[in-house]
């Protein structure tokens, strides 16, 4: 004996129960393909779970926060969360620093700073943090040579011999701007006063954008800064350029500090991110990842090198071995130049 026919009722509520399952599969689908297509897939969901804020240790304006910025644009698209920058300049960097080293670690707050992250606690006395215990070295965001830069309408000097002569012949009466008691451009000043005999007065400022400023405005003679920041007053005729760290493809008709016999002054400066002290290694090693991801986009690398940047990309483990050997490069060098912590 046949089965009875399905109903109308019977026949509508089994397409339904079709349409259901149907729609359910392609549901499945098409989250898997978004998931596995989003840069915030499944392993990388877990971080961040919430605004994260980028307190950047310089002004708004010089090399450092431009990275910091630019960075920043894409690391909000890739993770889904805002990423706030929070200029915090001042005291050779402290003030960011020690804000971030007493963050929680969790990697919703990260620091972006240069070396004066392990140049500061040998020239500050009372520094607030351990830069080896409380931050973790995360990634190098880019860096370049420095370069020793003159007022162009202060002094008539167009090589390093001539200005050196120039000061030596009226002492006492020139200074040099840097963006803090122990950072690098102090440094530099300190260790040309000491290898050309001279007697520089060091002008600390807030940030390099305030350094530049300095100069252009005629408040010091000269300044060593990196190629970025000084662009632009450099193609105005404001500043003239007289010598670099390091032989640079943007700067190859300056010669070295070395080349005229000044030893000492051939660094490198470089802008890193760091994280606070017992940030979880996963969340530090993903974050490493996701900067050296958006360092590598050709349109991040093209405007890094716009600006006379060279671009980072290292891995973590090799940025935090840099870090490691600045820290205990700079305290043989500052004592030398008679620094000592104020």
């Amino acid at each position: 004996m046949n089965a009875p026919a399905p109903t109308l009722r019977q026949n509508a509520g089994h397409l339904l129960r079709l349409a259901r399952r149907h729609a359910l599969s392609l549901g499945l689908i098409a989250g898997l393909s978004l998931a596995a297509l989003s840069p915030a897939n499944a392993q990388t969901r877990s971080y961040p779970t919430r605004p994260v804020r980028l307190v950047v240790a310089f002004a708004a304006g010089g090399a450092g926060d431009f990275l910091a910025r630019l960075v920043q644009q894409h690391l909000q698209e890739r993770w889904g969360q805002a990423v706030v920058v929070e200029n915090k300049p001042g005291a050779s960097g402290t003030i960011a620093a020690d804000l971030v080293a007493k963050a929680a670690a969790d990697g919703h707050t990260l620091l972006v700073t240069n070396q004066l992250i392990v140049q500061a606690p040998n020239a500050i006395a009372k520094v607030p943090y351990d830069v080896m215990r409380d931050l973790t070295p995360i990634a190098e965001l880019g860096g370049a040579p420095l370069i020793l830069a003159v007022n162009a309408g202060v002094t008539q000097a167009r090589t390093l011999p001539e200005f050196v002569n120039e000061l030596r012949a009226k002492p006492g009466n020139h200074s040099y701007a840097s963006v803090g008691v122990g950072s690098m451009g102090h440094l530099y000043g300190a260790q040309l006063n000491e290898t050309a005999k001279l007697d520089l007065v060091h002008i600390p400022y807030k940030g390099s954008a305030s350094v530049v400023t300095a100069l252009v405005g005629g408040e010091v003679v000269t300044a060593f800064s990196d190629y970025a920041t000084m662009k632009p007053h450099v193609d105005a005729g404001k500043i003239r350029l007289l010598a670099v760290s390091k032989p640079d493809a943007r700067t190859s008709q300056l010669p070295t500090f070395a080349s005229h016999g000044y030893q000492g002054l051939d660094s490198y400066s470089w802008i890193g991110m760091f994280a606070p002290a017992r940030t979880p290694s996963t969340a530090v090693q993903q974050i490493a990842a996701d900067v050296n991801t958006v360092l590598r986009l050709p349109e991040v690398a093209r405007r890094i090198a716009e600006l006379g940047l060279d671009t980072g990309g290292s891995s973590q483990a090799q940025f935090a071995a840099m870090v490691t050997a600045d820290f205990a490069r700079w305290p043989a060098v500052m004592k030398n130049a008679g620094i000592k912590p104020e």
